[in-house]
């Protein structure tokens, strides 16, 4: 079974997401970067507007560009998510992530890092995704996410192989870790996906979902419930 993970970007989208039945939503500001941190203000406008037993995932960045001090994070948060752009530079970027791993706990003591891996790992100044994994297996995390750093329109499929994404869901399943694949996903990407094997526990969207597909745009509700529903029917043809 594979769920559907949706980036909001303020109040009135994160209503439309909970509405619409998304599994986890995720705060991201689509117009700073690919892992663009939403204001620490609206955060909090956000969870407050949320069931407080929901949990949340938000972009928190580059791991590159982190300070030392966490003060710039928010609490009640249950998945970070730190992009490794950059670390094809940066010697002592796994020491800087498990710094920030231990840290993270002390804000939630439930809470994961999530390491995003970028598909257009080469734009990015970073390691080959599967390599980089391979680092991340010695270190217990709990899931990462393989997505895009250029927001181009072009899709993480144009820059990862299917065979490639099936060598990571194998590895991670080895060790016991999730997968979530992002990236300029939809419906007709992620069916093609799906049938050729490759069933992450997560697929992210946020283009797709939003109003004439841009990303920088609104969420529809419409929009949103279509793909939910198609996912849905993906997963009950996969479970028969």
């Amino acid at each position: 079974m594979v769920s559907v993970l949706v980036s909001v970007r303020n109040v009135e989208e994160a209503k439309i997401a909970l509405k619409a039945g998304v599994d986890l939503i995720d705060l991201k500001e689509p117009e700073k970067a690919a892992m663009g941190m939403v204001d620490l203000s609206v955060v909090s406008l956000i969870q407050k507007a949320l069931p407080s037993n929901l949990s949340l995932s938000m972009a928190c960045g580059e791991l590159s560009d982190v300070p030392k001090h966490l003060d710039f994070l928010p609490t009640g948060i249950s998945f970070y998510k730190f992009g490794l752009s950059n670390c094809k530079s940066t010697g002592n970027w796994v020491h800087n992530l498990l710094l920030l791993k231990e840290q993270v706990l002390l804000l939630n003591e439930s809470a994961f890092i999530v390491p995003v891996l970028y598909g257009d790992y080469l734009k990015a100044n970073s390691i080959k995704p599967f390599a980089l994994l391979e680092m991340l297996l010695e270190h217990s995390f709990f899931a990462i996410m393989i997505d895009t750093w250029v927001k181009d329109g072009s899709s993480v499929l144009d820059w990862i192989t299917v065979d490639e994404l099936s060598q990571i869901q194998n590895k991670c399943e080895v060790n016991n870790v999730k997968f979530a694949l992002a990236g300029s996903l939809n419906l007709e990407k992620i069916t093609r996906v799906i049938r050729e094997g490759v069933k992450p526990a997560w697929f992210g969207f946020r283009g797709a979902v939003c109003k004439d597909r841009s990303r920088n745009k609104t969420i529809d509700f419409g929009l949103t419930l279509d793909l939910i529903a198609g996912v849905k029917r993906l997963n009950s043809l996969g479970s028969s």
